[in-house]
């Protein structure tokens, strides 16, 4: 179980890329290579991309199980 971040209007997920935080279009992507195993921890990654976006209008924390 964890969690991937979706960007809402982009429609992208975040993924780790070069110790930077990356994006993708591709979901299973996100859930292999993205996954973050604390929900704080993916709020935290959601903020440190840009402070000023806002859950569920911006961004939202999609559970995998």
């Amino acid at each position: 179980m964890g969690y991937i971040v979706k960007l809402i209007p982009e429609n992208l997920y975040f993924v780790p890329h070069d110790n930077e935080i990356g994006t993708t279009e591709f979901r299973s992507k996100a859930v292999a290579e993205g996954l973050f195993y604390d929900y704080a921890a993916a709020t935290a990654m959601a903020k440190m991309y840009n402070k000023d976006m806002v859950q569920d209008v911006d961004y939202e924390i999609e559970l995998i199980e």
